[in-house]
């Protein structure tokens, strides 16, 4: 009787722990219910103009992004955005490890990066653009000038996709310097380390119109030949499908109001920077080389 009674009461204890089990898969809390539930969330920026940056006035987070992001949420009761600055190079892997939420920092979408993150909707059309000398001493207006002339060297972001879009076009990696930041890119340039440094156009917007632009103009014309133009967006995690689809539609309705035209004016966006009707993520993620 009592080894019956044993049995019995291991078989209940294995019920309910499995029940236990179930039960709190259920019942996990997804990140879009934990941040509708705070009113929170921590947001990944590299700390550049246009797309996420502090405002060296007040110290506040801003850019084209964050901004998106906040009108996006803010009927939401999310409220409380935390931003971390990291290295645009740290952004996706900062994003897996879980140290924000969303990546709100003008990440363009591309098929390789469609692998690890689930991007929101494009928000932004942002070419390939090129800074030079005043005057454009070595008169580069595309990647063609580049691959052509031994002597250029050009310059870009580590983890950027206009290096992608040079070598497509002939740039060997040997002409290719490759920065963490756009500080040091930019004093290459003005050191004649490099001939030109390569940027996405709202990057090349943004800088030309801040301070400590002199000397320095953006090459036009600039052809990219057969590159992709690019299309930035939000990123998420892949498992963050109810936040993204949430997002998703809280931005298509803010893409109908005064508030969206007016963050496109605050960064000297235009027609040229606009999403097409029909560019979707889908088939972005899905496009050829």
């Amino acid at each position: 009787m009592a080894a019956q009674a044993l049995r019995k009461m291991g078989l209940f204890g294995m019920a309910a722990a499995l029940l236990l089990a179930c039960y709190g898969n259920a019942s996990a809390e997804t990140t879009k219910e934990r941040i509708l539930r705070e009113g929170r969330m921590v947001i990944g920026i590299h700390n550049r103009s246009p797309w996420g940056f502090r405002d060296e006035k007040t110290g506040e987070p801003t850019g084209w992004h964050p901004d998106i992001l906040k009108a996006a949420f803010a009927d939401l009761g999310v409220k409380n955005l935390e931003f971390q600055v990291t290295e645009f190079g740290a952004l996706i892997p900062g994003l897996l490890a879980g140290r924000f939420d969303v990546v709100a920092s003008g990440l363009a979408i591309t098929p390789e990066r469609c692998k690890q993150v689930a991007f929101g909707a494009p928000d932004l059309q942002a070419p390939d653009a090129a800074i030079v000398l005043a005057g454009n001493p070595k008169k580069i207006h595309g990647y063609a000038d580049i691959a052509a002339q031994e002597a250029i060297i050009m310059g870009a972001g580590r983890g950027s996709v206009v290096t992608t879009n040079a070598k497509a076009a002939g740039v060997p990696d040997s002409r290719m310097l490759l920065f963490p930041d756009i500080e040091s890119n930019l004093s290459a340039l003005r050191a004649g380390r490099i001939d030109t440094a390569l940027m996405a156009s709202p990057t090349v917007i943004g800088l030309l119109a801040g301070k400590g632009a002199q000397g320095l103009e953006r090459a036009e014309p600039f052809d990219v030949g057969e590159a992709h133009t690019n299309f930035a967006a939000i990123a998420f995690r892949q498992e963050d499908v109810d936040l993204r689809a949430t997002y998703d539609e809280q931005l298509a309705k803010l893409k109908k109001t005064d508030t969206f035209a007016d963050i496109m004016k605050r960064y000297g966006f235009g027609d040229a920077e606009a999403v097409p009707q029909g560019v979707t993520t889908a088939d972005l993620c899905s496009r050829k080389p």
